[in-house]
C-alpha cells in the first residue's frame, strides 16, 4: 500500500520549464537588439592624397585698414575668394585661422569671414590676443622695443 504524506524531494519541472522560457526569449530579443544600433560611416574623401605634413597652416588676416593678408603676403579683397580656393582645392583638411584686427570694421570683417566660407573653406579657426597682446600680422617686422631703460 502507497503511503501519503509529506515528500522531501523537490519537483523541479516548473524551474526547468521557466528556465527555457527564458532562454527563449533572450534568443529572440537579442538580435533584434543588435540591429538598432545604427553606425554612420564617414563618406569617402574627394582626393586620396594624404595631408603633407610640411604644408603650413594659412592665416588670414584682416586689419582696421581694409587690408587682407594670406600668411604675409597680401591680398586685394576682391581676390580673395579665387586665391582661397586655389590654395584649398587639393587639401583634405580645409582649416583657416582667421587673425582679425580688434579695431577692424565688424560688418566688413564679417564679409571677410563670410568670403571665405563661401570659398569651400570648412573650419574657421580665430586666433585670438591674450591679456595686454598687441593685434600683429604674422610675417611683418615688429617695432624694436626700446632696451636699457
Amino acid at each position: 500500500m502507497g503511503q501519503k504524506g509529506v515528500r522531501s524531494d523537490m519537483n523541479v519541472t516548473p524551474l526547468i520549464d521557466v528556465l527555457l522560457v527564458l532562454l527563449i526569449i533572450f534568443m529572440v530579443v537579442t538580435p533584434l537588439m543588435m540591429m538598432q544600433e545604427r553606425l554612420d560611416v564617414p563618406k569617402k574623401a574627394e582626393v586620396d592624397l594624404p595631408p603633407d605634413v610640411t604644408q603650413d597652416q594659412v592665416v588670414l588676416t584682416y586689419t582696421k585698414d581694409r587690408e587682407v593678408y594670406l600668411n604675409h603676403t597680401k591680398v586685394e579683397q576682391a581676390l580673395l575668394a579665387k586665391k582661397l580656393e586655389d590654395i584649398y582645392k587639393n587639401r583634405r583638411e580645409k582649416t583657416i585661422f582667421l587673425n582679425i584686427d580688434p579695431e577692424a570694421n565688424y560688418g566688413e570683417a564679417v564679409s571677410v569671414i563670410d568670403t571665405t566660407r563661401n570659398a569651400g573653406i570648412d573650419k574657421l579657426a580665430v586666433i585670438t590676443l591674450k591679456e595686454g597682446e598687441k593685434f600683429q600680422i604674422p610675417g611683418a617686422a615688429q617695432p624694436a622695443s626700446p632696451t636699457g631703460i
